[in-house]
C-alpha cells in the first residue's frame, strides 16, 4: 500500500524550504525589459533630434547678423569678471609666488629692506634666534597703564566705588 501526500503536506514543505519551489514566468520580465529598452532609445532619439534642431537654428541666426557689427568691439562688463582661463591664471600666480619666495630682491631700497629666499631666512633665524621680550619678575603681572586689575574668576565682584562716586558720596554728607 502506497501513501500519497496530501495538499497540506506540500504547503508545509514550502514553508520549511523557505523559498518558492516553482519557477517564475519569464515572459512578463522579458516584455518589460523590451518595453524599457524601447522607451529609453525613443527618449534618446528625441533628445538628439532636439539638440540638432537647436544647433541648426543657432547657426542660421548667427549668419543673419549685420556684417558691420562684427567690426565693433564690445565693451567689457563691469568687474568682477569671470576668468577665461583659470588654470593658466593660477599657474602664472604660482610662478610669480615662487619667484618672490625663492629669490632675492628689494622691498624698499630707500629703507634698505630686502627680500631673501625662505631657506636663507630660516638659516638666519636659526643663527640669530627669534626676537623676544624679557620676562617680568616672578610673582608680578605687569598691567598696562589705565587698566584695572582683573579679579579671579568665581570671586564676587569688588564693591569698591569708583573715584567719581566717592567724591559724590563725600559731598552729600
Amino acid at each position: 500500500m502506497t501513501v500519497q501526500p496530501e495538499k497540506d503536506e506540500t504547503e508545509e514543505v514550502k514553508k520549511l524550504v523557505g523559498y518558492e519551489t516553482t519557477d517564475a514566468d519569464v515572459g512578463p520580465v522579458v516584455r518589460f525589459a523590451l518595453f524599457l529598452l524601447t522607451v529609453t532609445l525613443g527618449v534618446a532619439a528625441v533628445a538628439v533630434g532636439f539638440y540638432k534642431y537647436l544647433d541648426a537654428r543657432e547657426i542660421r541666426e548667427k549668419g543673419q547678423r549685420y556684417p558691420m557689427s562684427e567690426m565693433v568691439q564690445r565693451p567689457l562688463p563691469p568687474r568682477p569678471r569671470l576668468q577665461t582661463y583659470p588654470f593658466t591664471d593660477i599657474t602664472a600666480l604660482r610662478t610669480e609666488e615662487r619667484k618672490l619666495l625663492h629669490g632675492y630682491g628689494w622691498v624698499d631700497k630707500n629703507a634698505g629692506v630686502v627680500r631673501i629666499p625662505i631657506e636663507r631666512a630660516i638659516d638666519v633665524l636659526a643663527a640669530r634666534g627669534l626676537p623676544h621680550r624679557e620676562a617680568p619678575p616672578a610673582g608680578t603681572t605687569p598691567q598696562p597703564p589705565g587698566v584695572a586689575p582683573m579679579e579671579p574668576s568665581g570671586s564676587p565682584p569688588s564693591r569698591r566705588p569708583a573715584a567719581h562716586e566717592e567724591e559724590k558720596g563725600g559731598s552729600q554728607h
